[in-house]
């Protein structure tokens, strides 16, 4: 819900912007959104989002898990998880663009 919440809510920050400074008129922004709307960009950023979500939470239960120790310990864990979930991020990054765009 939140990436779609996300997606909506950059709609309307974006047509309110035309409202404002009157870079380009708004039914022009409108006229954009409907031409270049693709449900496949929408698929694309859910498909992602639940990637990454996956990717983040066992990754961090993982070392989270395994960490020993005092707080020092567990702050060295909660760094090595956030580094390890960054690296696979981009690689699944890689992976998901270049299957879906076969």
């Amino acid at each position: 819900l939140l990436a779609i919440l996300s997606i909506v809510v950059g709609l309307i920050g974006g047509y309110a912007i035309t409202l404002v400074t009157g870079i380009i008129i708004p039914d022009t922004y409108i006229t954009g959104i409907k031409m270049d709307f693709r449900l496949f960009s929408i698929v694309y950023a859910l498909i992602k989002m639940i990637v990454y979500a996956f990717v983040i939470t066992s990754i961090s239960g993982f070392y989270g898990y395994y960490a020993k120790g005092n707080s020092l310990e567990v702050g060295r864990a909660s760094t090595k998880a956030v580094v390890v979930s960054s690296v696979v991020i981009l690689m699944m990054d890689l992976i998901i663009t270049q299957i879906s765009y076969l």
